[in-house]
Order: C-alpha cells, then sequence, then structure tokens
C-alpha cells in the first residue's frame, strides 16, 4: 500500500514518533523494520512490547522467509546476564524489557556504542518518570549515531494534558512527529480504490431493552448531576454523558480526580463508582443474554456483587428508574404473573438459588435480537455459497467481543435453538427448573439430549468430507480456549477497591461442563435443522482472546474469509478489514456489520469516531505550531536535559558561598536494588550526576555509604507492609546492619500529600489506622524515628558523602498523635479502676 511505504521511508531516512489510525496497520510498518535489521551486523532493540507481540512479530517474519537464525530473540528474566551479554555482542533484533535494559546498560552489559538504534513501541506510555525514558538518556548519552523511531496508534493519549507531545518527544530525542488519520490523502487514496462490500444491518432492540436502556441512562444522569453538586471544581466537560459511556472514561476520571483522590468523601467515590457499574450494565445488556443480564442484576441488588467494601447501599437503587430496571430485566425471563405479590408463586431470584424451583412454563427467555439475525445472515451466506457453486471451502468468520459472547453464538447457532441454551444458563446461574409436568429438568440442554439419542440414519448422513471439516471452528489458529481465557479485571487498579461484578466467573465452570459435547458436531445433522450448508466454514473469533491488537488481522491472513460478520461493530476491526481488502485485492469480501438501532452500542461507536478525529486535529494543530530545538535529538550537540549535573534539582544542592559552588569534581555512586527501577529515583539520582550501580541487595533499597541505608515505600506498599508487618522486619534487618537506617515515604506529586483520606480521622483511635500504625513502628524503632522522611517532588543529591537529603517532613504530627494516644490510654485505664 502506498501509504505505508510511504511512512516506512520518512521514518527510515529521519527518526521521528509516528501517531497512526487504529487499524491502518501499524503492524505492517514495524514488521518492515524488523525484517530490514534482522541483520546480524545491526543490533536493534526494541521496547515496550509484551511477549504476545513479540510471539505475533517473530511468527510473521518467519511466515515472510527471514531465516530462522537471525529472527528476533526475547529477552527476559530467565535469560542470565552472561547468555544476554553474548546476545548483544551476535547483534540482530532483540525484544528486551526495559527493567531489563536499564540494568544492562548501567552495568555495561550492553555496549551502548554498538546499539545501531532503539525501537519503541506504544510510545504513549512514555512519561516523564518512566523506565523507557531512563534508558532513552543512558543509550543518549553514549551513544550520538544511533537511530530512535516511536510508535503509537492511540492519539487520544498524546492529547489529554497539556503539551503532552511536546514532553513525550523531548523524552525519546525526536524532532519529527508523524501523523496519520483515517482521512489522510495518502490512507484515503489507498483504500478507497479496493472497497470490501459492507452491509451495515440495525436490529430493533425489544421494548423491555429500551426501558433498560432508558432506565440507566436516567440513573447515570442523576449520578452526574449529584457529582457536579458535591464538587463544583470538577471538570464538567468530563462527566457528561457522552463520556460516561466510552471505555476510555475510568482512565479519564483517574487523571482527573487522582490528586484529590485522598480528599473526596465516602460519597464522591461512590458517585464514580456507580457510574463506572452502570457503564458496565450497559455493556451486559448489549453483550449478553437476559438470564446472565438478570443475574448480575439480581446480585447487584441483594449487594452480592459489591465488594467488601460497598457497606452501604447507593440512592439510585432507591429511584423509580432502579425499579424500573429491576422489574424490566425481570419480565425478559419471567411471566409477568411472577412480579406481583400474593400470586400463589413465590419469586425466584439468584440469592435464593436452589431454595424453590422454577417452572419451566413460567420462563419467557427472551433471547438477544441479534442472535435471529446472526441466523438468518449465516442463511444467507450459505445461499450464495450453492448459488455460487463453488468447489472449496468458504471461510465465513463472525467477530464477537469475548469469549463468553463467541461460546454462546457457536451454541446457537448448533443447537438452533435459543430457548435451550438459555435454559442452561438459567439452570446453571438461578437454579434448577421443573417442567411443566412436575419434573425436574435435566441439567443439560435439549440439544446435548438430542445428540445422546439414537438417530436412524446416522452413519449414511456422515460423510468423509464432514469427518474432515467442521462446519463450526472457535479460533482455530489459536491456542485452547481454556488457556485463551484471561480475566480484564487483573490489570486494572481501582482506586477504590471497589469492582463491579465480572459475570464472566463461572464462564470457566461452564465451558468444562459442555466441553465433551460441544465438539462432536455433526456437520450433516445441522445441515438438516438450520438449512445451513456444510460447504462453508464458520469460525468465531473473539476481539479479547489477544493481549494485544493484531490478532483479527492474523486471523484474517490465516483465514482468508469471504464474508465476515460483525457481531460487535469496532472501528479498528472495519480498518483491518479495509486494509485486508487492499491487500488482497482479487479475494471478494462482504462484511455484515450489525447494529443496535437507536442503542448505547451506535452511540458508543460513533463516539469513538469523534474522539479519535478530534485528537487527530488537536495533534495537527499542535505539530503546526510547535516549536522544536535543532540540539533536541542529541545527535550534534546534547540538549541541557541530558547534560548530568545540569538539572534545576540540584539548585539548591549547591553551597555558593565557597567560589560559586565550584569545587573538585568527586565521583559518586549509590548501590540500587534491581527492583527499584520501576521508580524514578533511579533515574533523577543518575541525571543529577551520581553514578547508579544497580545490585541484588537483601537489605534496603539503597546504600549511600557503608553506615547508612535506605528502604523506599510508596503509599500502597507501606500500607501493605503495616498491614503484613513486612515493615517490622526491614526495620529489623536495616538497624542490625546500618547504623543510620533511613524511611523514605514517597508520595506521587500528582495525588494529595495524605496518607489517608479525611473522612478516616475520627475521634475515635484505632489500631487499624493507618497513622496508628505508623506511630507504633517508630515506637518500636526509636532509631528510625527522626530518620522518617517524605518526597513529593524530584530529590537533591548531596556533593559530599553521597548522601540523598530528602525534603524532611516534620514529625511533630507523629509525636502529637502519640501524646494523644497514651493520654488517652491513660484515662480509659483511670476510669475502668475507677
Amino acid at each position: 500500500m502506498e501509504f505505508v511505504n510511504e511512512i516506512f521511508v520518512n521514518l527510515l531516512t529521519e527518526d521521528g514518533l509516528l501517531v497512526l489510525a487504529r487499524g491502518l496497520g501499524l503492524d505492517l510498518i514495524v514488521r518492515k523494520f524488523l525484517q530490514l535489521y534482522c541483520d546480524p551486523s545491526n543490533l536493534v532493540l526494541v521496547m515496550g512490547s509484551n511477549a504476545a507481540e513479540e510471539e505475533y512479530f517473530v511468527d510473521e517474519l518467519l511466515v515472510q522467509g527471514v531465516p530462522l537464525p537471525q529472527l528476533p530473540k526475547q529477552v527476559t528474566n530467565e535469560v542470565s546476564a552472561k547468555e544476554r551479554e553474548s546476545l548483544y555482542l551476535k547483534g540482530g533484533v532483540l525484544f528486551v524489557t526495559s527493567r531489563i535494559l536499564v540494568v544492562d546498560l548501567l552495568k555495561k552489559t550492553c555496549p551502548v556504542d554498538k546499539v545501531a538504534g532503539l525501537i519503541v513501541l506504544h510510545a504513549e506510555r512514555v512519561t516523564d518518570e518512566s523506565c523507557e525514558t531512563f534508558i532513552l538518556q543512558l543509550f543518549r548519552q553514549d551513544n550520538k549515531v544511533g537511530f530512535i523511531k516511536a510508535f503509537s496508534d492511540v492519539p487520544e493519549m498524546l492529547t489529554g494534558q497539556f503539551g503532552k507531545v511536546e514532553r513525550l518527544m523531548r523524552n525519546m530525542f525526536l524532532r519529527n512527529l508523524l501523523i496519520f488519520p483515517r482521512f489522510h490523502a495518502s490512507v484515503v487514496a489507498s483504500l478507497s480504490q479496493h472497497q470490501p462490500e459492507v452491509v451495515e444491518l440495525r436490529e430493533q432492540m425489544s421494548p423491555s431493552m429500551c426501558s433498560i436502556q432508558v432506565a440507566i441512562l436516567d440513573v447515570m444522569k442523576a449520578c452526574i448531576n449529584e457529582l457536579h453538586q458535591c464538587n463544583p471544581s470538577i471538570d464538567k466537560d468530563l462527566f457528561v454523558m457522552e463520556n460516561c459511556l466510552t471505555k476510555s472514561f475510568d482512565v479519564a476520571v483517574r487523571l482527573q480526580l487522582d490528586p484529590v483522590w485522598n480528599q473526596l468523601g465516602k460519597k464522591t467515590k461512590q458517585l464514580v463508582f456507580d457510574l463506572k457499574t452502570m457503564r458496565s450494565m450497559l455493556y451486559y445488556l448489549i453483550q449478553y443474554d437476559s438470564v446472565t443480564f438478570y443475574y448480575f442484576v439480581e446480585r447487584l441488588r441483594n449487594g452480592e456483587a459489591l465488594g467488601r467494601n460497598f457497606s452501604d447501599h447507593s440512592g439510585w437503587l432507591f429511584t423509580d428508574a432502579a425499579n424500573t430496571l429491576f422489574t424490566q430485566a425481570r419480565c425478559r425471563v419471567f411471566e409477568n404473573q411472577n412480579l406481583g405479590k400474593g400470586k400463589g408463586k413465590k419469586k425466584k431470584t439468584c440469592s435464593t438459588k436452589g431454595e424453590t424451583d422454577t417452572v419451566e412454563g413460567d420462563l419467557i427467555l427472551e433471547e438477544p435480537p441479534k442472535w435471529k439475525l446472526l441466523q438468518q445472515i449465516l442463511e444467507e451466506v450459505s445461499q450464495s455459497v450453492k448459488d455460487s457453486a463453488e468447489s472449496e471451502c468458504v471461510r465465513t468468520l463472525v467477530v464477537a467481543n469475548d469469549e463468553r459472547t463467541c461460546y454462546q453464538l457457536k451454541e446457537f447457532i448448533v443447537s438452533g435453538n435459543g430457548r435451550e441454551l438459555l435454559l442452561r444458563t438459567f439452570r446453571r446461574l438461578c437454579g434448577p427448573v421443573t417442567s411443566s409436568d412436575g419434573c425436574h429438568g435435566s441439567k443439560t440442554s435439549g440439544y446435548h439430549n438430542k445428540k445422546t439419542r439414537k438417530r436412524p440414519n446416522q452413519k449414511q448422513t456422515l460423510s468423509k468430507h464432514a469427518k474432515k471439516k467442521k462446519l463450526i471452528e472457535e479460533n482455530s489458529n489459536e491456542e485452547s480456549a481454556q488457556e485463551r481465557i484471561k480475566s480484564s479485571n487483573d490489570d486494572k487498579e481501582r482506586q477504590s477497591n471497589m469492582e463491579p461484578l465480572n459475570i464472566n466467573e463461572d464462564y470457566n465452570c461452564l465451558m468444562e461442563e459442555e466441553d465433551e459435547t460441544s465438539d462432536e458436531f455433526d456437520p450433516k445433522l445441522l445441515d438438516s435443522a438450520h438449512g445451513v450448508l456444510g460447504p462453508e466454514v464458520v469460525i468465531f473469533y473473539p476481539l479479547k482472546s489477544n493481549s494485544h491488537n493484531y490478532g483479527f488481522s492474523r486471523a484474517l491472513s490465516d483465514n482468508q474469509p469471504r464474508y465476515v460478520v460483525l457481531y460487535d461493530a469496532d472501528v479498528a476491526c472495519i480498518r483491518q478489514l479495509e486494509v485486508y481488502k487492499a491487500q488482497n485485492v482479487g479475494v471478494p469480501l462482504r462484511v455484515y456489520v450489525m447494529f443496535y438501532d437507536s442503542s448505547v452500542e451506535e452511540q458508543r461507536y460513533l463516539t469513538a469516531l469523534y474522539k479519535e478525529k478530534d485528537s487527530f486535529h488537536s495533534l495537527i494543530k499542535t505539530k503546526s505550531t510547535m516549536v522544536i530545538p535543532q540540539e533536541q535529538d542529541g545527535k550534534t550537540v546534547s540538549p541541557t536535559h541530558l547534560i548530568r549535573g545540569s538539572s534545576s534539582i540540584m539548585a539548591d544542592a549547591v553551597d555558593t558561598r565557597k567560589a560559586g559552588g565550584r569545587e573538585a569534581s568527586i565521583e559518586q555512586q549509590i548501590l540500587v536494588d534491581m527492583r527499584e527501577f520501576r521508580s524514578a529515583l533511579p533515574s533523577l539520582i543518575h541525571r543529577s550526576g551520581t553514578n547508579v550501580v544497580p545490585l541484588t541487595l537483601q537489605v534496603g533499597d539503597y546504600i549511600l555509604t557503608p553506615d547508612i541505608c535506605v528502604e523506599r515505600k510508596s503509599l500502597n506498599d507501606l500500607i501493605s507492609s503495616l498491614n503484613s508487618g513486612r515493615l517490622y522486619n526491614q526495620a529489623t534487618a536495616m538497624m542490625r546492619f546500618y547504623r543510620k537506617p533511613l524511611l523514605l515515604i514517597e508520595f506521587s506529586h500528582h495525588q494529595s500529600f495524605s496518607l489517608q483520606p479525611k473522612s478516616a480521622y475520627t475521634g475515635e483511635l484505632s489500631l487499624q489506622n493507618i497513622s496508628s500504625k505508623l506511630v507504633l513502628f517508630t515506637l518500636h524503632f526509636p532509631k528510625v524515628l527522626n530518620r522518617v522522611f517524605s518526597k513529593t517532588k524530584p530529590l537533591c543529591i548531596s556533593r559530599q558523602h553521597t548522601i540523598i537529603y530528602f525534603i524532611r517532613i516534620t514529625i511533630i504530627y507523629f509525636i502529637s498523635i502519640t501524646i494523644i494516644y497514651f493520654i488517652s490510654i491513660t484515662i480509659i485505664y483511670f476510669i475502668s479502676i475507677w
């Protein structure tokens, strides 16, 4: 494609930062550079990639014909230092984690002068205090000729803060900014020549789904209005309905409220959590079936899905909109007569599982409207294949959002009976179901029961072709389904430690229960049941099954489908289909895009398009007014921020009374534990002119002198260490081996300078309070009492004795708490005696 070649030539001739729209083939450009530098005569280091992306690039390069010895190598913590040194000397492309690379650069294990260049993936994650910035500084200090090429496909992350792009390019020593949105002239010219045939299908939601959607939106509006009243200082443009529907809402809230999170009241935190819960509920409404949504709503109402930290019910639970939400969610599962009181039938809820059997005749089990639409699409595809009379196998790719949806769609297409599938789901989540004649229903579905019965002409219907080919495959080119299932909540940290219910928690059990039956498909029997023909193969692909964004491109190239059904519309997927069609001109491609008409799903899709377009316009405007110094690349003249010891953090450490502070240069060094390179402090120490020696330390984190040891604790680590008692053991070890142990409590300068929220300070003393635990710690370790320091900004390093002088915070507060504590204990003791 022309625009890919244009980007490749521009980045090859001059270093720069590429910002590309999602789905336009960023992996193709990176793969071109990796293939170019696979020669052992070059040593190219790749940062910012994860294991899945590295495996993807290695497999693609192998397909492109790169010899096996020249393929990129992965350098992880499992590779020893000697093996890493040998790999560096052999050359080629190496995927290196940031933590390992910074240690190798400081230890001179990696020959910096031999490195041809660095490739930085996910450049939007590079910040002033990140480990990647430290690596780039070490690289540019000793290597003035090596290239630096950075890539990003998330333009929204580059425009959220003031001057984010300028700081990013300054940290990466880049002067060239390449911006390629979807509306770029080269991109439009390349993709408009060969467009796939797109069929957009809009399905109406059921009346109950429409009522539930309106109720949830009303609750979100009420929460937003209440949030504005409680906090007039927050940005009102952020907390609007349009932003609350997008996936980036949580990140935007974290950036907005992080500086004052500890100062916020309980009500504000609860409102933020309620907004997240409502957004999850909107997603479940559109994505999952009626039984699963009812299960989630019932657990939410009963308080089972709210976690241990959710002590009081939210105010929205008692609104009219919430009543409509719960009522309509139940209407999608049960008959209306079960909703009234005194009808002679006991209400069945998920919290009373096993108490009362539900009569099957009382269940409506509303099917998602998209299921029937998908079935019609597959029948149309089958008819098209029949009419074309093609001899080769035709593949149809059905793209859904997650594993659970793909599994349900596969079961629905195989069985052809949505009610049986929903009955099976109801039994698993809500308890047993009794048939209308009074007998207990089996725990397996009707489809599974059918497969155990004898069929008269079963052997005759099975052909050799049917035995070799399955009509339905589920991501056949990936690993097994059990290995692909990963919880998306494991990677996310929530400020309030309150997580909405993850309804996929029982998905593994479901797969284990029905795995044996789901693989025993009979293609011919399926043809007779549905009218879906056998010459085509239907492949269900979950978008969230991979930890990188290139899995869908691989699925397209491996399967080469003729028909693609987007069950869940995604901007990146549609663009990847455009790129795939432009690369395969002779291959016919028809794309079906499914939407719920006038739904949140459609609004979320349009909002994503608008935000990306707005971000690109902002980047283009920033580029036109951006002033970049000539020496910013660091190749000819070292920029100011690259000169060690010239930073403003040393200004206070210079004694101007001694001839302007000039004295003979003394080489200084500090021993730093290897695990500390996750923080920004080693980078600040190195930038100020002191050598950093990475070692594996058994006691402490920083060794300043033979007598001085520093243990650094972030706020979260301090709280966990106090709760587990690990801090007491560390303090004991420091006092045993060092005369002057120091405890450094590190606060982020983006957050409020507070150990805990104001609401935690009450008139009663409690040993569970963080301040009380810290006072007890100082009482047990008096040597550390006058050596507890805190920092919120970059710190200065002294010239003499290589001692770090941190910004000292007075300990009067802790002493006063100690005095109040002992006075209270004494008063309580005398009162009890009296």
